[in-house]
């Protein structure tokens, strides 16, 4: 693995964390599960005993319906695999921001993917790296894909002078991030400079918070 020395991470032992990798069916990777795998990596760095890979892992999110009702790829855009989660997180005693926006409900869900509160990249960065410092679970939504139609958010792990290091369930086609592992953890590095050419008035940041 790639190591910077004066990188700073959350306080995450690599040769534990519940990684996971993207599931297939029928021989096909299945697609646009991004929002769902960095709540369960969220969820699973502040309960580890309780969402984990051999229990509440993405799969079975999904299977259960945890997280909402879950969709084909092509029905992303409605988020209803996501419209238990306002509820979920209150009783976890969880709070979430996406874009600035707290979710309290899922029409907030809905507004936030929709509507974002404009943020230059630069900002978003910072914005990343001061919650790592204080130990929250944080992710970079950004544009890859469709003229920027499409994003993808991901689990920041870490941060250094010019990258984001993250941790992935997949490698996602087109998008310019390097896996430093050998294995089958999904660990990766994306420059800060990519963000930077990538970013829209579309991109976010998601924030996770224990609050209780």
């Amino acid at each position: 693995m790639i190591l910077s020395y004066n990188k700073k991470t959350l306080p995450i032992d690599l040769e534990t964390f519940g990684f996971v990798k993207r599931e297939y069916i029928n021989g096909k990777k299945i697609l646009n599960k991004c929002g769902r795998d960095f709540l369960y990596y969220g969820l699973h760095y502040y309960f580890p005993n309780k969402f984990k890979k051999e229990s509440n892992n993405p799969f079975l999110i999904d299977k259960n319906k945890i997280f909402g009702f879950p969709v084909n790829a092509i029905f992303a855009w409605t988020m209803i695999q996501f419209y238990k989660v306002p509820r979920l997180f209150r009783e976890l005693g969880l709070s979430l921001s996406i874009g600035d926006r707290e979710i309290k409900t899922f029409m907030d869900f809905i507004v936030a993917m929709i509507n974002p509160h404009k943020k230059l990249a630069e900002e978003a960065i910072c914005e990343v790296e001061e919650a790592i410092d204080a130990g929250f679970v944080v992710g970079i939504d950004f544009p890859f894909s469709l003229l920027g139609l499409i994003n993808h958010v991901i689990f920041v792990y870490g941060y250094d002078e010019n990258n984001l290091y993250v941790f992935d369930t997949h490698q996602v086609l087109g998008l310019e991030y390097e896996k430093i592992t050998d294995d089958n953890r999904y660990i990766m590095k994306i420059p800060k400079n990519i963000i930077k050419k990538r970013w829209t008035r579309f991109g976010r940041v998601w924030v996770m918070k224990k609050i209780f």
